[in-house]
């Protein structure tokens, strides 16, 4: 990436990339070596529903970069392909992941959780943190993790409103499912971190290190 490459990525970042204004000037550095690395590295497909553009990838890689530039992911080198697809390839659903090669991301929903902070909801987010989780065994391995899903679904069972009341599916409650609360925790966390925190307090410490960012620092409450 050029330095007019470099200019161009920051310019469209700074208008379409909510989370930009709240980074420092290092941590922009660091997203924008991200992006250069990611994007060259991995093969981007588009649907025929959504015009191939480069500032998809973009958004892709800064959202990437908050997941895994603080861990030993190289640019997640893993990620081979990453796929763009509109609202008639994926009905059901917003994205997923397959395995530690393949992303797949509605590029819609892509772009509206980007550009809008919309607490509890980055599609992005969710599923590289997914890949995050298969690379090093985090919810196998993370006790604040399995302390606060115990906590929601305690919380559930009581009827007792908490910070993933209204967004985790129903299928996550009845699986019991580590993998999916953290991918959602990770969502919350870039968006409201603040909620995160007065949720399990632990659980945002362990998130804060894990993503080498502590955002309560930097975003302001809802």
């Amino acid at each position: 990436m050029d330095l007019t490459e470099s200019s161009s990525v920051e310019a469209f970042l700074s208008h379409n990339w909510f989370m930009y204004p709240f980074l420092t000037s290092e941590q922009h550095a660091v997203v924008l070596d991200f992006i250069q690395t990611f994007c060259a590295r991995t093969e981007f497909y588009f649907s025929p529903e959504v015009e191939a553009d480069e500032e998809y990838t973009w958004l892709v890689g800064a959202n990437a970069a908050l997941v895994g530039a603080a861990q030993r992911t190289n640019y997640f080198a893993t990620v081979r392909w990453v796929y763009l697809v509109g609202d008639d390839d994926l009905p059901e659903l917003s994205g997923e992941a397959f395995g530690q090669s393949t992303v797949r991301l509605n590029a819609w929903d892509l772009v509206a959780e980007s550009q809008q902070r919309i607490p509890g909801q980055q599609i992005a987010v969710h599923e590289f943190a997914h890949i995050l989780d298969q690379l090093f065994g985090i919810t196998d391995s993370t006790a604040a993790l399995r302390d606060a899903l115990d906590l929601h679904l305690h919380h559930r069972r009581e009827g007792i409103d908490d910070i993933v009341s209204d967004h985790v599916l129903p299928t996550i409650i009845e699986e019991d499912s580590n993998q999916e609360f953290f991918a959602y925790m990770a969502e919350y966390f870039f968006t409201d971190p603040h909620q995160v925190q007065a949720f399990h307090p632990e659980l945002y410490s362990y998130l804060a290190d894990l993503f080498g960012l502590d955002l309560i620092e930097q975003l302001p409450p809802c």
